[in-house]
């Protein structure tokens, strides 16, 4: 990706959920916390079926699990959601690390273009 100066929206998108999903998790529960479509699109305000379709993407890729959810109070199932895999941790650095080449390639263009237009 040599050329490429800024992430894809693509890139963007999954960063963000997965940053979301690696925010809300209590230490304890870093790959058994399940978060719902619902709740990753209200946080991200990504529309609902956006987050559902980049969720199932990323289940498929293997960077999010999905699973039930249980109630603190009485331990009932309450629902399902996804949470993060160890995978989609590494994904999600590799995406960090791929915004940060970005910007310092940007920032490296600016400057050979105000020197060039130095003289």
């Amino acid at each position: 990706m040599q050329g490429m100066l800024f992430m894809t929206p693509s890139d963007q998108i999954e960063s963000l959920l997965l940053r979301v999903l690696q925010d809300a998790t209590p230490a304890e529960y870093q790959f058994g916390y399940h978060l719902p479509f619902s709740y990753l699109s209200d946080v991200t305000g990504l529309d609902l079926e956006i987050t559902r379709g980049f969720m199932r993407s990323m289940r498929n890729r293997g960077f999010v699990r999905c699973g039930t959810g249980f109630r603190e109070d009485d331990g009932l199932i309450a629902g399902g959601g996804y949470t993060l895999t160890p995978a989609g941790l590494v994904h999600l650095g590799n995406l960090v690390d791929k915004a940060r080449d970005a910007l310092l390639r940007a920032s490296d263009m600016a400057t050979r273009q105000r020197r060039e237009a130095m003289g």
